[in-house]
Order: structure tokens, then C-alpha cells, then sequence
């Protein structure tokens, strides 16, 4: 070889930064399907890895997965492999186009669905996928657990926001989930909370979003952390992605005050000073 001829990289080498460079900084990813062919195929799987309404944080935005989805220039398997995080804002009208999302993208390993009022017409689209972590509205979905219950199935991580109060209701609801570990809820009374804690032992975290640190629950389990986290979308997308979600600092937490390093020992919030 020539003293003069450039390094030339080993493809997988070559693969791995290009991948590794979409996934830490989406806003390039443009740019790097105009490199050649074979970066342009390796980066289009990236694109729609991860999706949120207006792609913050993500690799595409809503309204960009449902033009691919709907130019039939892909195979259906393309989609349901390689989305693998969807976010589901406030759509507006009969649900027609997050219906259609949710039957290509079946794949789905997260999914964050803030949607107040789920239209009768998205629960079957909702009972083909089987997320392992799940985030939503689901006072809609009470009445029809039993027709969602397959989507439940795997589901380990789950943040609820509670708008009814019933705890019976959500104790029922709770109980279709078979796998779940962490569990947050968001704008629950502290007696959900303790009925929680005593009916679901498997429960390794529960959270419970708070802005301030307030100590109301009595004799509380070790298991229960309070912690608040301000933009939703950021915290979902650093979960989906592996990252120090509220549920990975709690585990932390948790870790830290059965060894005995909390002061006081009872205190269930997160503080800076924790280093957490």
C-alpha cells in the first residue's frame, strides 16, 4: 500500500460509528443518508427507531413515520422492526391515524400513549403489541382491560397518570399486568399508593411523581421513592433508550437505603446531595 493512500476502516468499524453517531446526535441523521448507499441503508433503520410528536429527543417525528408508513415504499416488516419507541401525543379526530401506526409498528418496545380519552376504535390496533414499557392515560382503557390484556402481558416498566380515584378499579387493572416490576403514578392520593405497596409484592420500584418532598405516607415501604422530573417526553426517551431514567435513579436510591446510607433512614424522595 501506497504511503499516500488513505486509511480505510473496517466496515463494521465503519458501520458502528456512523450508527453510533445517528444515535447520539439525531439531528445529523439527514446528512448522513446522503453519504453513500451503504451508510444510507444503515442509518434509515436508525430513523425511525425512536419517534415522538414533533421528534424531540428522537430520531423522527410522528407525522415523518406515517408518510413512510403510508408510501408503501417499504415492506410491513421494516416497520415493525426497526420502530421500536413510539410516542403517542393528543391526536385529534377518530384515531383512523395512530390506528394505522399501531398495526404497522407491532414491533413496539416502549410506548408512551397521552391520550385522555382512547376512542373505542384503537383498542384492537392496542391489543396486537407487546411493550415491555408502557406510558399513558388509561382510565379509558378500565372498562376495557380485558380486551387490551394481551398488550399487558410483558410489560415490566408502567407509568400511569390517575385521574379516577377508584382504587379498586386500579388494583384490578394493575393485576392484568403479569410481569410488572416498575410502576410509576402521577397524580395519585397516597392511599392508592399504600394499597399498591400491600397488594402487589412483586413490585420492585413504585414512584410516585412529585414536585415536592413530602413525607404524608407512614411506615413506608422501601420499595416507594418520590421523585419529579419536569419534561415527559426527555425522561421517556432516556428509558427507551437505556438511560438514568426516575426508575433507574430509584433503583439506586433503593439500592443506597438498605445498605443503610440514607439519612434519615425513612426518607422516600431524592435529594442532589444523594449524588443520584
Amino acid at each position: 500500500m501506497s504511503s499516500h493512500s488513505p486509511p480505510v476502516f473496517p466496515l463494521e468499524l465503519e458501520r458502528d460509528i456512523f450508527e453510533e453517531a445517528a444515535i447520539r446526535w439525531s439531528e445529523i441523521i439527514p446528512s448522513l443518508l446522503l453519504v453513500s448507499h451503504r451508510v444510507y441503508e444503515w442509518i434509515e433503520k436508525i430513523k425511525y427507531r425512536t419517534v415522538t410528536p414533533r421528534g424531540e429527543f428522537s430520531t423522527c417525528t410522528f407525522a415523518t413515520l406515517r408518510r413512510a408508513i403510508q408510501s408503501n415504499l417499504k415492506t410491513p416488516a421494516f416497520f415493525r422492526t426497526h420502530v421500536r419507541h413510539l410516542y403517542v401525543g393528543s391526536p385529534t379526530g377518530d384515531g383512523s391515524e395512530v390506528q394505522e401506526i399501531l398495526f404497522a409498528c407491532a414491533g413496539i418496545q416502549s410506548l408512551s400513549f397521552i391520550w385522555t380519552n382512547i376512542p373505542p376504535s384503537v383498542l384492537p390496533a392496542l391489543s396486537t403489541l407487546r411493550p415491555q414499557r408502557l406510558w399513558g392515560y388509561f382510565d379509558s382503557l378500565l372498562a376495557a382491560k380485558d380486551l387490551c390484556q394481551p398488550m399487558f402481558t410483558v410489560v415490566t416498566h408502567l407509568l400511569l397518570f390517575v385521574g379516577r380515584t377508584d382504587i379498586a378499579d386500579w388494583l384490578s387493572f394493575l393485576a392484568t399486568f403479569p410481569c410488572l416490576t416498575h410502576l410509576t403514578i402521577v397524580g395519585a392520593e397516597h392511599t392508592l399508593v399504600s394499597h399498591i405497596l400491600a397488594s402487589f409484592k412483586r413490585l420492585e420500584v413504585l414512584v410516585k411523581h412529585s414536585s415536592i418532598s413530602d413525607e404524608e405516607l407512614d411506615n413506608v415501604d422501601d420499595r416507594y421513592v418520590t421523585i419529579n422530573f419536569h419534561d415527559i417526553v426527555e425522561q421517556w426517551v432516556i428509558g427507551a433508550r437505556g438511560g438514568n431514567d426516575s426508575w433507574a435513579r430509584a433503583e439506586r436510591f433503593i439500592a443506597k437505603k438498605r445498605r443503610g446510607e440514607m439519612q434519615p433512614d425513612w426518607r422516600h424522595w431524592i435529594e442532589d446531595a444523594d449524588g443520584i
